[in-house]
């Protein structure tokens, strides 16, 4: 898993050499929170797995969120732009092995989708050069 991290960590700089930002992003670099199973469970002291079942136990994304330099982050940019679930139809299966949510209670992992689209996701939207340069989900996904 390691290999695969540092393999998605080495592909991330080394498009950075060679794609130019926008003249203002809005933020300053992206954040990769992974997560672990077994500390999630831990730290929360409960969890409940997926209704697709138990996830492997590996590292997992939990998101690829834009930072600011002093720590903080832009968040809910956008309150009207509001989560699609058709928009993500195609990903759904790939989400659910992949990006699954392990809080309480059990679900196919809409709600937490619909979360980190609205608390992140919508802060990206207006930057759609940066988003037209990140792979789709789902290469991004099958390469992790």
């Amino acid at each position: 898993m390691v290999e695969k991290v540092w393999s998605l960590l080495k592909l991330l700089m080394f498009q950075g050499l060679f794609t130019s930002p926008p003249q203002d992003p809005g933020f300053d670099f992206f954040y990769l929170a992974l997560q672990w199973p077994g500390a999630y469970c831990d730290t929360k002291r409960a969890c409940c797995y997926p209704t697709t079942g138990k996830p492997e136990a590996d590292f997992g994304i939990h998101g690829l969120w834009p930072n600011y330099n002093n720590g903080s982050y832009p968040s809910n940019c956008d309150p009207s732009n509001e989560f699609d679930p058709s928009e993500i139809s195609d990903l759904v299966s790939t989400l659910q092995t992949k990006w699954p949510t392990l809080s309480c209670p059990s679900n196919e992992g809409y709600k937490f989708w619909e979360h980190e689209w609205e608390k992140h996701g919508t802060s990206l939207q207006k930057n759609t050069q940066i988003l037209r340069e990140i792979p789709r989900e789902n290469e991004f996904l099958e390469n992790f």
